[in-house]
C-alpha cells in the first residue's frame, strides 16, 4: 500500500471535487492527482530513484502536497525543513540527511549557498516563482512539462522510509527521525478507525484547515488523512500568524476541523469581541490542540468560543506518532490531562531508577509501544539507543497517570529544573503565572545560582494595552507556589524564539543565561 493511494483512489471517485485550497487557487482531485503523477514521472526522468533523499524548504503551498505525493509514488524520501531555521541550520539538515536535491521557495533563494551544500549543487528547484529563472537553479514547473498523466510504477515496500522528520531542536542540533511508510499508514488507519462509526458524520465532507507548517508531522499526517477520507485540505499561508485570518478562512471555506497549538488558540481568543463575532464558526465541528499543554484558562475560553465543535487535545511526537487523546467530554473533568492511549497504543512510565511506574501520580519518562513509531535517528546510533528500547520508544517527555488511567505531561526531561536538590517542573509554574490577568504567554527556565545550582526565572509576554510590574507578578507567584518553585526574577519579553509550530524553544531562551558555564543544568 502506498501513502499516495488516498489521493489516487479518491481522484477516481470524486474527480471534480475540490481537493485543495490555497488563497485564491483551487485544484480538484483529478487536477492534483495528475500534477503529482507528472511530477513523479519528471523526477524519474531526471534520475531520481527509490531511497533518494530530497530536502524541501517552502512556505505552506499546494506544491508541498504535490511533492509529498509524487515522492511517495516513486519511493523518494522527503526531508521537510522548518523554514524558520537560519541558513546554517538548514544547511546542516541538507548535509546530514545526504539529500541529493533541494526544492526551495523563492523567499529562501537569497540565503542559499550551494557551496555549503555541495551534495545538492546543480540539483535545486525553485517552487512558485512564476516561471522565472534563477541563476544556478532550475524551475519546478519545468519538471512537470510534457510528462505523462498516468500513475508511475516503482516497486516499493511499506518498510521504506517516507520522510526524515528533523526534530525541532529543543535540545540541540536537530535529529532526523526515520519515519517508515508503514508507520504513517498506521497513523492514517488509526484515524479511520476512530472516525468510522461516528453517527451522522460524512467524512468526505471533511475540510481540514492546515494552520501549522506542512513541514511539521502534525500537518503531514492530517493532510494525508484528509485525502483518505475524500475531503478537502485548506492551506493557511505561512509567515506572521494573523488570528483574524483563521476566522475569515473558517467562515469562507466552511472548515470543519483544524489543529492548532495553544499559542494560536490564545491569540484568537484575545481578539476583540467585535472581530470574533464577525465570523460564522458553525461549520467547525472539531478543534484539536497539540504540541504543548493547553493551559486551563485558555481551555475554558476555547470551549466557550468554539461552542459548536468537539474539542480534543492530543499527545504525540515525530518519533512516536499520535499516542493519546483527551476527548471533548473529558476536557473540564481532566483539565490538564493528555488523555488515554489511542487504539493499538501501549504506554508505560519509567522512573529515575529505571523501574516501571505502577502507582498513580508518580512521575516517569513516557515510553510507548506504537506501530506508528520511528525506527531511529538517521546516522545517530547513540541517540537512537537512548530513544528506542526494543518495541518501545520515547521522545523524553515526563508524565504521570491518575487513578482512572488518564495521563498528564509534566515536562520534557531536559527542561526540568533542579534547585537545591528539589525537582521543579516549569509547566507547573507556567500554569500559575498564565492565570494572572495581565499575562499573555509565559515560559519558566532554570538559571545558574551559586548556592542552589539553579533557580527559577520566568519570562512573560504581557497582553497588549495592559501593564504589570515584576514586583506584582512575583507577589502573585508567592501566593500560589511553594518557596523553592517561586521565580527569583521575572523578565518581560515581546516574543520568544519558536519552532515552526509556535512551540517555545527553551534551549534558546536559556542559552544567554548559561554562557560561560560548563553545563546548562
Amino acid at each position: 500500500m502506498n501513502l499516495a493511494d488516498g489521493l489516487r483512489i479518491n481522484s477516481w471517485r470524486y474527480p471534480d471535487k475540490t481537493a485543495v485550497v490555497f488563497e485564491e487557487k483551487r485544484l480538484t482531485y483529478s487536477e492534483l492527482n495528475t500534477r503529482a503523477n507528472r511530477l513523479a514521472h519528471g523526477l524519474l526522468k531526471r534520475g531520481f530513484k527509490r531511497g533518494d533523499k530530497v530536502s524541501i524548504i517552502l512556505y505552506n503551498c499546494i506544491e508541498f502536497l504535490e511533492l509529498y505525493h509524487a515522492f511517495a509514488r516513486i519511493g523518494v524520501v522527503s526531508v521537510p525543513i522548518n523554514f524558520r531555521l537560519v541558513p546554517n541550520e538548514r544547511n546542516y539538515i541538507i548535509n546530514n540527511s545526504e539529500s541529493k536535491a533541494l526544492f526551495i521557495g523563492p523567499e529562501f533563494v537569497k540565503d542559499f549557498d550551494a557551496g555549503r551544500t555541495p551534495n545538492v549543487a546543480g540539483n535545486c528547484y525553485v517552487v512558485g516563482d512564476d516561471g522565472a529563472e534563477t541563476e544556478g537553479l532550475h524551475n519546478y514547473e519545468d519538471i512537470l512539462t510534457g510528462m505523462p498523466d498516468h500513475e508511475p510504477y516503482v516497486e516499493q515496500s511499506e518498510e521504506d522510509l517516507f520522510y526524515l522528520g528533523y526534530t525541532s531542536g529543543t535540545t540541540g542540533f536537530p535529529k532526523g527521525a526515520m519515519i517508515q511508510t508503514r508507520g504513517t499508514l498506521e497513523v492514517i488507519k488509526n484515524a479511520l478507525v476512530r472516525n468510522a462509526n461516528r453517527q451522522g458524520v460524512d467524512l468526505t465532507q471533511r475540510a481540514f484547515l492546515a494552520i501549522m507548517p506542512i513541514c511539521h508531522s502534525n500537518s503531514i499526517w492530517a493532510t494525508l488523512i484528509t485525502y483518505w477520507f475524500g475531503g478537502t485540505n485548506v492551506i493557511f499561508p505561512s509567515g506572521k500568524f494573523k488570528p483574524e485570518n483563521v476566522l475569515q478562512i473558517i467562515d469562507r471555506e466552511k472548515v470543519t476541523t483544524t489543529s492548532m497549538v495553544p499559542t494560536m488558540i490564545t491569540r484568537i481568543l484575545e481578539l476583540p469581541g467585535e472581530i470574533k463575532n464577525k465570523y460564522n464558526m458553525d461549520s467547525l465541528t472539531s478543534v484539536g490542540s497539540s504540541s504543548a499543554p493547553l493551559l486551563t484558562k485558555t481551555k475554558e475560553a476555547a470551549l466557550k468560543f468554539f461552542s459548536n465543535a468537539r474539542f480534543s487535545e492530543g499527545y504525540g511526537s515525530t518519533e512516536t506518532g499520535a499516542l493519546t487523546t483527551l476527548r471533548h467530554k473529558d476536557q473540564m473533568r481532566k483539565v490538564r490531562s493528555i488523555g488515554k492511549p489511542n487504539p493499538g497504543i501501549e504506554i508505560k512510565l519509567i522512573d529515575e531508577n529505571q523501574q516501571v511506574v505502577t502507582k498513580p501520580n508518580e512521575v516517569g519518562v513516557l515510553w510507548a509501544k506504537a506501530p506508528s513509531a520511528f525506527i531511529g535517528y538517521y546516522k545517530d546510533p547513540k541517540k537512537t539507543r537512548e530513544a528506542i528500547n526494543g518495541e518501545w520508544s520515547t521522545a523524553g517527555d515526563m508524565a504521570y497517570f491518575d487513578t482512572e488511567g488518564y495521563y498528564y505531561l509534566v515536562d520534557r526531561k531536559h527542561d526540568m529544573i533542579i534547585s537545591g536538590g528539589e525537582n521543579v517542573y516549569p509547566a507547573e509554574i507556567e500554569e500559575v503565572i498564565i492565570k494572572h490577568p495581565a499575562v499573555s504567554e509565559v515560559t519558566a527556565i532554570g538559571v545558574p545560582h551559586e548556592q542552589w545550582g539553579e533557580v527559577v526565572k520566568a519570562l512573560v509576554i504581557i497582553k497588549e494595552g495592559i501593564q504589570a510590574t515584576e514586583e506584582e507578578l512575583l507577589s502573585y507567584c508567592k501566593q500560589h507556589l511553594a518557596g523553592f518553585k517561586t521565580p527569583r526574577s521575572i523578565e518581560f519579553r515581546d516574543d520568544f524564539p519558536r519552532t515552526a509550530t509556535g512551540k517555545i524553544l527553551k534551549r534558546l531562551v536559556k542559552k544567554p543565561y548559561w554562557e560561560g558555564q560548563e553545563r546548562m543544568i
